[in-house]
């Protein structure tokens, strides 16, 4: 899985449309395993979206997005989430715990499911949501 997030700077980009770069993460078994930044080189939306096709992104997450950035993306089958974090790598990681566990953080998974006697009950949770999503 590949997550790029719109950027300007070191700051997530307040809109998608016009950023400068795109942080780009690449998940492997629900873990971020490499980044990379990529200029956004596209004139047009279309061209911006080809540009994440091409490095086979799976996910754009970004302050706020254009309706017709939004269209385009569903277009080219590349999910889009909308994110108040600031850093991007804060976005990418909720995303994930989004995905993987249902909650923004960890210490959410603590609030509402209890303290955690053992760091193997959050593997096996993240393995069940795993199994689910994948399987």
């Amino acid at each position: 899985m590949k997550i790029a997030v719109a950027c300007d700077g070191l700051e997530v980009a307040p809109q998608a449309s016009r950023c400068s770069s795109f942080a780009c993460y690449t998940v492997t078994n629900g873990i971020i395993s490499g980044c990379s930044n990529v200029p956004n080189m596209g004139i047009t939306l279309k061209e911006c979206v080809d540009t994440l096709v091409q490095m086979n992104i799976n996910v754009l997450i970004a302050g706020m997005l254009s309706d017709d950035l939004g269209r385009e993306l569903e277009a080219a089958g590349i999910e889009y989430v909308l994110s108040s974090a600031s850093l991007p790598s804060e976005a990418a990681q909720s995303y994930l715990h989004r995905t993987l566990l249902g909650e923004e953080t960890l210490a959410e998974a603590y609030q509402e499911d209890g303290p955690l006697d053992e760091l193997d009950d959050l593997f096996a949770r993240i393995e069940r949501k795993l199994v689910v999503n994948h399987g």
